[in-house]
């Protein structure tokens, strides 16, 4: 038996030694972007669980974001991690995984260079814009069963303890000297006091009225004890809030900076810098960012005096919305009324023009609704696989929303704008990281980027693609979308002039007025908005010029060949990507399209086309 085992060892030894290479060769293998990829995502579900619970993902309901300050290492150190993990892969990359191995070594590469900023405007987790005071509804996990209460019980739980990490992150900011103006967080409290309720009235209790109530898989003689235990957990929530209030006003206001700008910080222009390329993805610096803001605010203010002169309307531009407030044809105090005007808009006149310009448009619901709080003039909110997108409209002054700039805004939030944009990316054959991408704005740029240039740019070209299907119906509406524009392009001279160049908020807030058709309310919240998130608002206009320049270049080498509705799935189907990527793209597809075989009359031969010739070809062979 010995010997028959010592004759054959020769054979083993070389089985088990192909055995262990296959294994080994197979954990090499296992290493692919999709890997990465997926296990990047899991992290960020994990990291944000919040945001998980929007998504429908349930695994990490009973805990919340940690906004803790060593947390700006851990996550830089992950980050790392998987970028390694990428760079040692990077000769294995296919060709069809370019563009998500491009886009996920950015991702990666632009939270690293930004963690060096994270002890800036990261410290300041609430502002009158984002935060955990606004952000409850995501904090309602699904309620179904008994472990899904329980979860929810222990997230509640969980919440003084991030309250207090709030807190903490703002004693550091203040020990820094580099907290908000005043502007970005004096609204706040007041937004707190909406949670400070009755604990049986908070909407943190309402699923253990209703959910609970209605859950048959749990035994009758539990429930009591069940709500018994969430109403502690809420009144402990609700109390957690109360000691945030009490401490932004006691604490951090008077601690608050006196500049409007960033660059009041040390080193305050160099991280304006960052923040500016965070936002556009590319370098651009402040003066030249101020210098295309004045060249456009110039263009569009001559096609604005054009268009009143048809009007005949010799006034300045001020001067000329003045004259409409009083006139009722362009006003409402009825929300209900422009809600339902914003509905005619969209659904009845711009999506019956949507199949002229794009292909396989996906069918994702979209509602319209008035905005819960009071920010911006309208604004988007992703759609899920659980929830239809969702257009909200600020009406808390009615008044202020003149029905000829509804066109512009309904085409930049909704189609063929934001919606349009989300849903093909949600349908298109993206990792799971770049469809569901969680937004922050007042740690930039200490984030993982979901390219602004590229979001808020397509959002500002589908204004002017407005104008190419035929949707601004009159003058009005078509210097309502001027409006909206110049408002873009003097974002780019007030964010710089903030941040770089030591402008006050009213020197900001008279520039605006000068050329837009806001109110001074709403230009107030305007400019406040750009004080608290430097470099975001100047992604809109850079992004569209980029967009413009890469149409224009196709249109010009391709002549008779560009398809418009090619160009924009181009677009939309990649998804949100650097503007260098997307350079990258259109300038692969324009020599995609060069390439192809053309009939004689100067038209691309398709693949129908081609089957089309051969079948004339064979019928002609027979017929001889």
């Amino acid at each position: 038996m010995s010997s028959t085992i010592e004759s054959h060892f020769p054979k083993i030894w070389c089985l088990l030694c192909c055995v262990l290479g296959l294994l080994l060769f197979k954990n090499v293998e296992a290493e692919t972007i999709q890997t990465i990829q997926k296990e990047y995502f899991s992290w960020r579900m994990e990291n944000e669980p919040e945001y998980g619970t929007y998504l429908g993902r349930y695994a990490f309901n009973d805990r919340v974001y940690s906004y803790n300050i060593s947390m700006f290492e851990v996550r830089r150190n992950k980050t790392q991690e998987f970028l390694k993990r990428l760079n040692a892969i990077s000769s294995n990359i296919t060709s069809s995984e370019r563009i998500n191995f491009l886009i996920l070594k950015d991702t990666f590469e632009t939270y690293i260079n930004g963690s060096k900023w994270a002890w800036y405007g990261a410290l300041n987790p609430m502002n009158f814009l984002e935060g955990a005071q606004l952000y409850t509804s995501a904090v309602k996990a699904s309620t179904n069963s008994r472990g899904d209460f329980e979860n929810y019980i222990a997230r509640l739980n969980a919440i003084p303890h991030q309250l207090e990490e709030v807190k903490e992150s703002f004693r550091e900011a203040i020990r820094l000297n580099r907290t908000y103006h005043n502007v970005s967080i004096a609204s706040v409290p007041a937004m707190i006091d909406q949670l400070i309720v009755d604990p049986l009235q908070s909407r943190f209790y309402s699923p253990f009225n209703n959910s609970l109530s209605n859950a048959a898989n749990i035994p009758e003689s539990e429930k009591s004890g069940i709500r018994e235990r969430g109403l502690q957990a809420v009144n402990m929530t609700i109390e957690a809030y109360r000691s945030v209030k009490d401490f932004i006003i006691n604490e951090y206001f008077p601690n608050t900076r006196t500049h409007y700008g960033v660059n009041s910080f040390q080193n305050g222009s160099e991280y304006y810098r960052a923040c500016l390329k965070w936002h556009l993805s590319f370098d651009m610096s402040p003066e030249e960012v101020y210098r295309v803001g004045e060249q456009e605010v110039g263009r569009i203010h001559q096609e604005m005096k054009m268009t009143m002169r048809r009007l005949n309307h010799n006034g300045t531009v001020k001067e000329f919305f003045n004259s409409l407030v009083n006139n009722s044809n362009f006003y409402s105090n009825d929300s209900d009324k422009i809600i339902d005007e914003y509905k005619k808009i969209v659904f009845e006149r711009i999506n019956p023009k949507l199949p002229e310009f794009f292909k396989d448009i996906p069918d994702v619901p979209l509602e319209i609704r008035k905005m819960s709080y009071d920010g911006p003039g309208g604004g988007y909110s992703s759609a899920t696989e659980e929830y239809p997108g969702v257009f909200s409209v600020n009406l808390f002054r009615p008044l202020e929303n003149p029905f000829f700039d509804f066109m512009a805004l309904s085409l930049h939030e909704a189609n063929p704008g934001h919606h349009l944009q989300h849903s093909y990316a949600m349908l298109a054959d993206l990792p799971d990281y770049r469809r569901h991408t969680p937004l922050s704005f007042y740690d930039v740029p200490v984030w993982f980027p979901w390219y602004s240039a590229y979001s808020e740019g397509w959002a500002l070209y589908s204004e002017y693609l407005g104008v190419e299907m035929g949707l601004y119906q009159d003058d009005y509406e078509l210097m309502g979308r001027y409006s909206a524009e110049i408002l873009r392009a003097c974002r780019l001279v007030v964010d710089t002039g903030l941040h770089y160049y030591n402008w006050d908020k009213q020197r900001a807030i008279d520039y605006m007025l000068n050329y837009t058709a806001y109110s001074f309310e709403a230009t107030e919240i305007e400019v406040n908005r750009y004080i608290t998130w430097p470099g975001q608002a100047c992604a809109y206009k850079i992004g569209e010029i980029k967009m413009k320049e890469l149409r224009k270049k196709a249109e010009t080498e391709l002549g008779t060949g560009f398809d418009i509705r090619d160009f924009h799935s181009l677009i939309l189907t990649n998804g949100a990507v650097p503007m260098s990527v997307l350079e990258m793209l259109v300038n692969e597809w324009i020599e995609e399209v060069k390439t192809r075989p053309v009939l004689s009359g100067g038209s691309l031969v398709t693949g129908s086309h081609k089957w089309q010739i051969f079948s004339l070809l064979f019928l002609f062979i027979i017929l001889q």
